[in-house]
């Protein structure tokens, strides 16, 4: 393969990196900044009010993580904060196991990925990019993620260790991109080690160093009678199958006389309740997206999201806390069949809208079930359509789903988006394709092959070459495919977005952060030069932000979303 030209924009310390990041932005501040200034105050006010990302159902009480204008950590027992940063954003709330009142946060400074594990409510601090916190022998011990520095028991990186007392006493066996989670219950140790996003391993003892595999499985659920756990769509009890789930299946959570199950039904989450024996009790169906779900005692709690509103928090049943924020979007069940049966969600206020956004992901088991999204809404009621499109490689239809879009199928999600798209050309709409991280991968790749008005490529993976030399993408190995491997070089190079550039693309915006240490801004950087200087591409703008691919403020996120929607703008008007 001839050497790549671009290669120096991995290194961002590179004076050439540094003037190239300059000079786009300020092209992209030229072409869409007074557009974009224009809509941030109306997108920060939203960014701002509060929003649940998390809650931990303790031994007396729940405590929800809302995010708005500061993190801060409330009790849902009395409605009292526990804890606030207006510094730091917060980034997780997480159990502590073997504690009955204690809990965990993660914060990480604005801009950046990198995160410190704290531990509430005595507010001690445990460790950088350490998280899953558990007593083991009356240790605190945690899982610490290592990406830059090798871990001082050698190995490669990516990799995890865990730590217990200062030292690390698990890990070094495990290979790069593996991870790992340990619950520990009645001073039994129940450890999961996930091989990407395929597949995971149970392993079970006493001590760290004596752990035997139990079975394949994902979520260890403690009750009465010992731990029970998932394995595909069956919940087991040792080796004895418990309850079969004919759904594919979200979450499981137990309270003292209850088993709970989160299931996709067509294409929403429905619960459904089971006693400790297995017996099903019964179902509830009227959940569009429970994000989060937890139980203590004889309590269910839950946050749920949906295109019209942003959050309920749901206390048995009962709505205890809810957005005053609710939309009034008309939201219809799209079916459209090529190879397969396709689903999307189109959410939209106007019959003739001025275009239509396609939206999707397509890979690492990850639903795209109706949520609320403060770009959408203000789009949407601007005269815009949002189109959210269920594709393989997601979890929507279980497992095979999942399957049927990765590795060597990774085409299959193309062509599942190209359905969409090609649906809403000929319905006569304007189609702007938009998508981040993985859903990056997939505008860049479609774009490749599908002519569409105007994309938008967020915090992307884009060179299938170098992605696991470049920060963590050795933890995607799984899920794309080995490229140093003959048996997937080819496959991916066929369809890599940054080694596919056509000479005839749309008007596209790709944003990326100088401090995402999750997806390395090369991707972008790279695709960006080489559209502009090989193909003399005036049509595609690059933003570069001081931020991380997930830890941001409002500030910088409302920054991103008003170019994002800025561009919009401007492309369907042909301002551009």
């Amino acid at each position: 393969m001839v050497e790549d030209p671009y290669i120096y924009l991995e290194n961002l310390e590179d004076s050439r990196t540094k003037k190239f990041i300059e000079e786009t932005n300020k092209e992209t501040v030229q072409k869409l900044g007074e557009k974009a200034s224009e809509i941030y105050n109306e997108i920060l006010k939203s960014l701002k009010r509060e929003n649940p990302l998390s809650l931990i159902a303790l031994k007396d009480d729940a405590v929800v993580l809302f995010y708005g204008e500061k993190g801060r950590i409330v009790s849902l027992n009395n409605n009292k904060e526990v804890y606030s940063s207006s510094e730091y954003v917060i980034s997780s709330l997480q159990r502590v196991y073997g504690s009955d009142k204690e809990f965990a946060i993660t914060i990480g400074k604005k801009g950046s990925d990198k995160t410190r594990l704290i531990l509430l409510p005595r507010g001690k601090e445990i460790d950088e990019m350490a998280d899953n916190p558990f007593y083991l022998n009356n240790e605190l011990c945690y899982v610490k993620t290592y990406t830059e520095n090798t871990p001082p028991d050698g190995g490669e990186i990516p990799t995890q260790r865990i730590i217990c007392n200062g030292e690390i006493v698990y890990g070094k066996d495990l290979k790069p991109g593996q991870f790992i989670g340990v619950k520990v219950i009645n001073d039994e140790i129940f450890l999961v080690k996930s091989n990407g996003w395929r597949w995971e391993e149970l392993y079970y003892g006493e001590r760290l160093d004596n752990l035997k595999k139990i079975d394949e499985g994902e979520i260890i659920i403690p009750i009465k009678d010992g731990p029970i756990y998932l394995k595909n769509n069956m919940i087991k009890n040792k080796d004895k199958e418990m309850i079969k789930i004919d759904y594919p299946v979200v979450d499981v959570v137990s309270g003292e006389d209850f088993i709970a199950v989160e299931v996709i039904k067509d294409y929403r989450t429905p619960i459904l309740y089971y006693d400790i024996n297995g017996k099903k009790r019964e179902e509830e169906e009227n959940h569009d997206n429970v994000s989060v779900m937890d139980a203590n005692n004889d309590n269910l709690y839950l946050i749920e999201t949906s295109f019209n509103f942003r959050y309920r928090i749901i206390k048995n049943g009962k709505t205890i806390l809810e957005s005053e924020e609710k939309e009034n979007f008309s939201v219809n069940d799209i079916y459209v069949k090529d190879e397969t049966l396709l689903h999307g969600f189109l959410v939209s206020q106007q019959d003739r809208p001025k275009g239509v956004i396609v939206y999707g992901y397509g890979g690492f088991r990850v639903s795209l079930l109706p949520f609320y999204s403060v770009t959408f809404s203000y789009l949407i009621k601007n005269g815009y359509s949002v189109l959210i499109t269920n594709l393989r490689g997601g979890y929507e239809n279980g497992e095979e789903w999942h399957k049927a879009g990765m590795l060597l199928n990774k085409k299959n999600v193309f062509k599942d988006f190209e359905t969409f798209i090609k649906l809403v050309k000929h319905l006569g709409g304007k189609v702007i394709a938009m998508g981040g991280s993985n859903g990056g991968l997939l505008v860049g790749a479609t774009i490749n092959e599908e002519p569409v008005d105007c994309a938008i490529i967020s915090h992307p993976v884009l060179d299938m070459m170098r992605y696991h030399k470049l920060y963590v993408g050795k933890y995607w190995l799984e899920e794309y495919g080995n490229p140093d491997d003959p048996k997937y070089k080819e496959y991916l190079l066929s369809y890599s977005p940054y080694h596919n550039i056509k000479g005839k693309l749309p008007k596209t915006l790709v944003v990326t952060g100088i401090n995402d240490d999750r997806v390395h801004p090369a991707h972008a950087l790279k695709y960006v030069a080489k559209r502009k200087e090989e193909f003399n591409d005036k049509n595609v703008l690059l933003l570069t932000q001081d931020k991380g691919h997930a830890i941001s403020d409002p500030e910088s996120t409302a920054q991103e979303f008003s170019y994002e929607i800025a561009f919009i703008e401007e492309c369907i008007e042909n301002k551009l």
